[in-house]
């Protein structure tokens, strides 16, 4: 019985840890390989190359190292859309590319001009921008950070309060 106690106590302690310390390797992971910044991807153009739900890391690249079938993050009015370049057109200082989603039939209709590429993609983590996208949900910081401080805070107090009686008894 006391043998199964700690195994829990040591899963959940893991478990925790786990929630805490993840997210933050998320934000750091762009500078870990290269990246410049990460996000979370909510359409599905991009499936199933990059799921709904994936994070991205993206790297900064130099416009004119784009090639035809990479896959760039780039401005789109106020927001970021990541597709594969399916063209590029014009010659060294005036160019701008023509991209599509990887489950869209047909190509943007847009064109992207070089300063408005954010960066090539590095790296995807499939599905884990849920669980960024559910901890900034109320409930999701409930769960991820009061319910986490209270079962830490509850641990040092019963380990004070086992430590008085011992200094009392």
């Amino acid at each position: 019985m006391i043998y199964l106690r700690k195994l829990v106590k040591e899963v959940v302690s893991s478990v925790i840890v786990i929630v805490l310390l993840v997210p933050a390797l998320i934000y750091a992971a762009p500078f870990l390989v290269g990246g410049s910044f990460s996000s979370v991807v909510m359409g599905g153009s991009m499936e199933p190359t990059i799921h709904v739900g994936s994070i991205v890391v993206v790297r900064r690249v130099n416009p004119e190292d784009v090639k035809v079938g990479d896959i760039i993050a780039f401005r789109t009015g106020e927001s970021k859309t990541i597709h594969r370049v399916i063209d590029k057109v014009g010659e060294d200082g005036s160019f701008y590319f023509r991209t599509k989603g990887d489950a869209n039939e047909d190509p943007d209709p847009w064109i992207v001009k070089p300063e408005d590429v954010l960066g090539e993609l590095q790296l995807t983590i499939p599905y884990y921008g849920y669980l960024i996208w559910f901890a900034q949900t109320p409930f999701g910081i409930v769960l991820f950070i009061l319910v986490p401080a209270i079962i830490l805070i509850a641990n040092e107090v019963k380990k004070i309060l086992k430590f008085r009686r011992g200094v009392k008894g």
